[in-house]
C-alpha cells in the first residue's frame, strides 16, 4: 500500500474530472436531446392540428359557397319563376302576377333559415318579385351581381347591407328562356354572413361561452378569414366590430394573395403577436382562412417540461459527483504504483517487477507492465543482434550500386548530388567532383525549370536530357526519377538512374534519313517525268526561236540589198544642175521624167520595206512566246529540283509554328502529278479554320509522304486485281485536315481506296521492317519512324481499314505539349 496517496492532486484530479466530464456530459446531452424531441414534437403536433383545423374550416365555407352557388342556380332554373318573369317583361304592371311571384320567392326563402331575401331582376335591372316587398320596383342595374349576373353564376363577397345594416352574401344567377336561351332576367340569393362567424368565431376573452359557436380551443386560438382587400369578414374574438373594418396585412396573407402559397408556421398576426397559424386559400372567392394560436399558450407544455427535466439533471449530477469520488481513488492507488516501476524500468532496472493482488483490469495491466518489461529485455538483446545485421546489409547495397552498370544517383530536395556511383567516371568526372554540386551544373539546358521538373514532378517517370561530360561533349541521356519520400509523405530525396543513349539517337537518325532517301527513290522516277516535259518544251521553243532568227536575218539582209543610196546620188545630182546657169533651159518634162524615175524607184523600195517589217514584227512576237515559255519551264525545273533538295536534306529538327494545311499543299505539289499519272486522283479536304501549331515541318512532310506512298502502292495493287477481271477502277486518295476544339487537337487523315490492310497485319504495322510488299522494294521502316515522329510531336496515330475497301490514317497532334502530370519522354 502506498501512503500519502491524494486523491485531489495530479492524476487523482485529472480522473475524477473524467469521470464526472464523462458521466455528466451523457446526461446533459440526453436531456437537452430529449428537451429539443419533445419541442419539435410538440410543435410538429400543434402545427398539424392548427392544418387540420383550417381544412375543416376550409371545407365546411366552401360547402356553404356550393350550396348558395346551387341554390341560385335551381331557382333560377325554376319553370314557374322563368313564365311569371316572361309574363312581367312583357306587362310589368300586372298586381296578380307580382302577387303571386312575391309569394313564390317567399316560399323560397323559408326553405333556409340563412337566406336573407331572394329576388329577381329583369333585363333593365328592377326588382320584379322578392321575398322582402319593400324592395319591388328597386332599380339595381349598376349592382355587380346584376352586371355579373347576366353573365353566368356569380357569388358577391361579404358585404354591408344599406337598409337592413346587415353583413350578407349574395348568390346570382340568370334566368334563361328554357328552348331559346333568351335572358329573361337574374335571380338573387341574399345569404347571411352571420353563418361565417358561426364557423370560424370561438369563444370572446371575457364573453360566457356560448354553445351554439363552433369552439377553439384554449385561450388565445382564433379563426378568421380575410377577402382580397385584405379586410376581416368574419369576427374577431378580441376586436369588436372587426368585419370588413379590420385590415390585415400579415405575411401569410400576402403570401397567398400574391402567389397562392399556404403556410404553416410561426408568425405575426394582425395584432403584432407571435403565433402559430395556418393559412388556406379559398380560391373561388379569393379568401384567405386564417387558424392561429398564441405562441405562448401553444409551447406552455414546453416550459412545464423544461423545468421537470432540469431537476432531474440536477439529482441526477450530485449522485454522479460521489459515486466518481468512490471509484477513482480505487483506480488511483495501483496506477501510481505502476508509474514508480515504470521509472525504475526508464532507469535501466529491467529486473524490477510490480507487485499487485487485483484480480481487476488494474491488476491485468500490471501483470501486462510486468510482461512488457521481459518483452523489452528480450527486444534490446535482438536489437543488438540487429544493428549488426543492418551495418552488414549497408556494406552489401553501397556495393551493389557501386558496381551497377547503369548511372545511379541521389539528389536532395534543392536538386544538389548526395549520392553519386563510379559509373560517373565514363563522363569524365570523379564522384567526389560532383558531391554537393547542383544537378543544372552538368545539363546542356541550364534553365531552373527543367531541374524543377525533375525534382518537384516526382509522378513522371522518364526524361531525356542533354547533358555534358567533361570534356564539354553532349550526351543523349533517358533519366528515370522517383522520389524517395518518409512515413509522412514528405519528400527526403530524389532517386535517379541514367541511361546513355547517344550511339541510339545517332543510329535514330541514320534510319530516319535512310527512310527520307527510300521515299526520294519513289519521287525521282516521277519527278524525273516532270523535268524531261519542261526540258522538251524548252528544246522545242529554242528549235523555233532559231528559225523565227534566221527569218529576221534574212529580212534584214533584204532591206541592206535595197539601192536607196543610188536613188539618193540622182537626187544629189539633180539638184546640182539647178544650180549651174548653164542648165536653165533645160525642159520641163526632162525634170519630170527624171524624178518620176527616182519617186517610182522609193515607192517600190517602201512597200519591200513595209513587207520587210511586217515579216519582223510577226516573227517578233512568236519569238518572245517562245522566250517566256522557256523561261517557265527552267523555273519550273528549278523548282522541282530545289524541293527534292529540301526534302532530301538532312537537317536537325526544328520545332516552330507551321499550318498542316500548308504542309499538305506542299507534299501534294510535289508528288500529285506523279500519282495522277498512276491513274490516282488525288482529293484535298483541307479545315479552313485549322490554327498553326508547334511541330517540325520537315519531320511532319516525311510522315505524309510515307503513308501516302503505302496508300499509291495500296491503290495500283487494287487497280491491277480488278484489271485482270476486266473491271477498270481509278483509285481516290483523299488527305485532308480538321480541327477538334472540344479535344484541343489538329487531326491529318490520309484515306485511299486500295486493298486494305488485314486485322493480322493491322497490329504490326508500326514494326520495325514489317512490310507487305512483295516486290522487295519496301524497307518496313517508313510506318515505323512515321510513328516516332508523331510519337515525338506528343501526338498519335490511328488506322481504320477494311480489306477490300480501303484504309484510312488519322493523325492528331496536339495544340500544347502535355501536361506536365503525363507520364512520357520528353527532350528538355
Amino acid at each position: 500500500m502506498i501512503k500519502g496517496v491524494n486523491l485531489f492532486s495530479g492524476i487523482g484530479r485529472k480522473l475524477l474530472c473524467w469521470f464526472l466530464l464523462l458521466s455528466i456530459l451523457p446526461i446533459i446531452t440526453v436531456a437537452i436531446l430529449t428537451y429539443r424531441y419533445a419541442q419539435e414534437t410538440i410543435k410538429n403536433e400543434l402545427l398539424n392540428e392548427e392544418a387540420f383545423l383550417a381544412d375543416g374550416i376550409k371545407n365546411h365555407i366552401l360547402t356553404i359557397l356550393n350550396a348558395g352557388e346551387y341554390s341560385s342556380q335551381f331557382f333560377a332554373s325554376d319553370e314557374f319563376i322563368r313564365r311569371h318573369l316572361e309574363i312581367l317583361n312583357h306587362n310589368p304592371k300586372n298586381t296578380h302576377i307580382v302577387r303571386k311571384f312575391t309569394d313564390y320567392m317567399i316560399y323560397k326563402t323559408n326553405l333556409n333559415k340563412d337566406f336573407y331575401e331572394t329576388f329577381v331582376l329583369n333585363p333593365a335591372g328592377i326588382i320584379v318579385a322578392s321575398s322582402n316587398e319593400d324592395n319591388i320596383g328597386k332599380i339595381e342595374f349598376g349592382a355587380d351581381y346584376f352586371t355579373r349576373g347576366k353573365e353566368g353564376p356569380y357569388v358577391k363577397d361579404v358585404y354591408r347591407d344599406e337598409n337592413t345594416g346587415e353583413y350578407s352574401m349574395a348568390f346570382a344567377a340568370p334566368i334563361l328562356k328554357k328552348r331559346s336561351g333568351k335572358f329573361l332576367g337574374v335571380l338573387v340569393i341574399r345569404y347571411n354572413a352571420n353563418k361565417l362567424n358561426e364557423i370560424t368565431t370561438g369563444k370572446k376573452a371575457g364573453v360566457k361561452e356560448d354553445t351554439g359557436m363552433f369552439l377553439r380551443r384554449g385561450k388565445t386560438s382564433e379563426a378568421y378569414i380575410v377577402n382580397k382587400n385584405r379586410m376581416m369578414i368574419t369576427g374577431s374574438r378580441f376586436k369588436e366590430e372587426a368585419i370588413l373594418r379590420q385590415l390585415v396585412n400579415t405575411e401569410p396573407v400576402n403570401a397567398v394573395l400574391h402567389s397562392g402559397k399556404e403556410i404553416v408556421g410561426v408568425y405575426k398576426n394582425y395584432m403584432g403577436k407571435n403565433v402559430i397559424g395556418a393559412t388556406r386559400y379559398i380560391k373561388k372567392m379569393k379568401w384567405v382562412l386564417l387558424v392561429e394560436t398564441d405562441e405562448s399558450e401553444a409551447y406552455s407544455p414546453i416550459s412545464r417540461f423544461k423545468y421537470r427535466a432540469g431537476t432531474v439533471v440536477g439529482i441526477c449530477i450530485i449522485g454522479v459527483i460521489f459515486i466518481s469520488f468512490f471509484v477513482s481513488r480505487g483506480i488511483i492507488i495501483p496506477i501510481v504504483k505502476l508509474v514508480k516501476g515504470m521509472k525504475r524500468v526508464a532507469e535501466g532496472d529491467l529486473n524490477f517487477r510490480v507487485e499487485s493482488t487485483l484480480k481487476d483490469e488494474l491488476g491485468e495491466l500490471t501483470n501486462s507492465f510486468n510482461h512488457m518489461t521481459d518483452d523489452i529485455k528480450d527486444a534490446r538483446e535482438k536489437l543488438l543482434k540487429l544493428k549488426a545485421d543492418l551495418e552488414e546489409r549497408k556494406e552489401y547495397l553501397e556495393n551493389i550500386l557501386k558496381y551497377a552498370n547503369e548511372l545511379i544517383f541521389l539528389l536532395d530536395v534543392q536538386g544538389n548530388f548526395t549520392f553519386i556511383n563510379p559509373k560517373i567516371k565514363e563522363w569524365g568526372y570523379h564522384e567526389e567532383e560532383l558531391i554537393g554540386q547542383p544537378l543544372i551544373s552538368i545539363l546542356f539546358d541550364k534553365r531552373q525549370e527543367n531541374v524543377n521538373q525533375i525534382i518537384h514532378n516526382g509522378f513522371r517517370r522518364i526524361f531525356e536530357i542533354e547533358v555534358l561530360d567533361k570534356q564539354s561533349n553532349i550526351r543523349n541521356v533517358l533519366l528515370s526519377t522517383s522520389q524517395v519520400k518518409n512515413k509522412e509523405g514528405h519528400v527526403m530525396s530524389i532517386l535517379g538512374v541514367a541511361n546513355d543513349v547517344t550511339e541510339l539517337r545517332r543510329l535514330e537518325q541514320r534510319l530516319v534519313q535512310s527512310d527520307r532517301l527510300a521515299s526520294i527513290g519513289q519521287l525521282v522516277a516521277g519527278i524525273a517525268h516532270e523535268i524531261n516535259n519542261p526540258i522538251g518544251v524548252i528544246y522545242l521553243y529554242s528549235t523555233e526561236s532559231l528559225k523565227l532568227f534566221e527569218r529576221v536575218t534574212n529580212a534584214l539582209k533584204l532591206i541592206s540589198s535595197i539601192p536607196i543610196s543610188e536613188n539618193t546620188q540622182r537626187l544629189n545630182e539633180i539638184i546640182d544642175r539647178l544650180d549651174h546657169p548653164e542648165n536653165a533651159g533645160w525642159e520641163k518634162d526632162t525634170w519630170k521624167e527624171e524624178l518620176s524615175g527616182i519617186a517610182d524607184d522609193l515607192n517600190r523600195y517602201c512597200r519591200e520595206l513595209a513587207q520587210i517589217y511586217t515579216v519582223i514584227s510577226k516573227n517578233r512576237t512568236y519569238l518572245y512566246e517562245y522566250l517566256e515559255g522557256s523561261v517557265k519551264e527552267s523555273v519550273r525545273c528549278k523548282d522541282l529540283i530545289s524541293d527534292l533538295l529540301d526534302f532530301s536534306r538532312q537537317k536537325e529538327p526544328e520545332m516552330g509554328l507551321s499550318n498542316v494545311n500548308t504542309l499538305i499543299d506542299n507534299v501534294l505539289n510535289m508528288v500529285e502529278k506523279q500519282y495522277r499519272k498512276e491513274k490516282i486522283e488525288v482529293v484535298r479536304m483541307l479545315d479552313p479554320h485549322i490554327p498553326d501549331i508547334l511541330m517540325d515541318a520537315r519531320q511532319m512532310e516525311q510522315v505524309i509522304i510515307n503513308i501516302a506512298n503505302n496508300a499509291v502502292f495500296a491503290m495500283k495493287e487494287a487497280t491491277e486485281n480488278t484489271e485482270r477481271m476486266g473491271i477498270h477502277r481509278k483509285g481516290m486518295l483523299t488527305v485532308g485536315s480538321c480541327f477538334h476544339a472540344d479535344k484541343g487537337s489538329v487531326e491529318i487523315f490520309i484515306q485511299d481506296t486500295g486493298v486494305g490492310i488485314s486485322k493480322n497485319d493491322l497490329g504490326k504495322i508500326f514494326d520495325p521492317f514489317f512490310t507487305t510488299r512483295k516486290d522487295g522494294k519496301g524497307t518496313g521502316l517508313g510506318l515505323s519512324i512515321s510513328y516516332g515522329i508523331v510519337k515525338m510531336h506528343d501526338g498519335s496515330i490511328e488506322v481504320d481499314s477494311e480489306v477490300g475497301k480501303g484504309t484510312r490514317f488519322k493523325i492528331f497532334l496536339p495544340l500544347k505539349a502535355k501536361k506536365e502530370h503525363e507520364t512520357c519522354v520528353v527532350k528538355l
